[in-house]
């Protein structure tokens, strides 16, 4: 199992992933699946930022002996918000395969993105989750993210409201 910077030829399985969290209402906002098309600039700009990358979590198994890869799921780092002051503060998105959950990739994908904060000059990660997804409360509780906020009833889901909880983790801050 590997995490590498995302290439274009992985785009259909990245929306195939994304779209696969859409259904249950729990994981993300959006509630219609999205397409390659109206994704396109979301991707582009990921794909050929050096400080916001798309990766992806990619598995390689034998099959009739060739060697197959499969990509597992993804994350990234967003722009927090279009300020000068948050430039060290970014928006994490991860994303898994639902063949892929419950094998303690989420938690390996955090650690990864933890370590890749470093490397970019960024000294804040932040999250946003959807309250009743406990999974990934869990996840990031476990990786020493803290919770910051809570927005209750701010997502209208088409069955009910959701409460969005943001989390926030912190590495090399220097107060003066």
């Amino acid at each position: 199992m590997i995490i590498r910077i995302a290439k274009k030829q992985d785009y259909p399985q990245i929306i195939d992933i994304y779209n696969q969290a859409i259904p249950s209402r729990r994981i993300t906002a959006d509630l219609e699946p999205v397409t390659m098309e109206s994704r396109k600039d979301w991707f582009e700009f990921h794909l050929h930022s050096e400080r916001h990358p798309i990766w992806v979590l990619e598995n390689s198994i034998i099959k009739n002996n060739q060697e197959e890869k499969q990509i597992l799921g993804w994350c990234t780092f967003s722009p927090f918000y279009p300020r000068a002051a948050f430039d060290n503060t970014v928006e994490i998105s991860i994303y898994l395969d639902n063949k892929a959950k419950g094998n303690g990739y989420g938690s390996k994908i955090l650690q990864f993105m933890k370590e890749q904060m470093m490397c970019r000059d960024i000294n804040t990660l932040m999250a946003y989750v959807i309250e009743e997804n406990n999974i990934s409360r869990k996840a990031f509780e476990k990786q020493g993210f803290k919770l910051w906020g809570r927005y209750p009833n701010i997502a209208n889901m088409g069955d009910c409201y959701q409460t969005f909880l943001m989390y926030g983790y912190q590495s090399g801050i220097k107060n003066s």
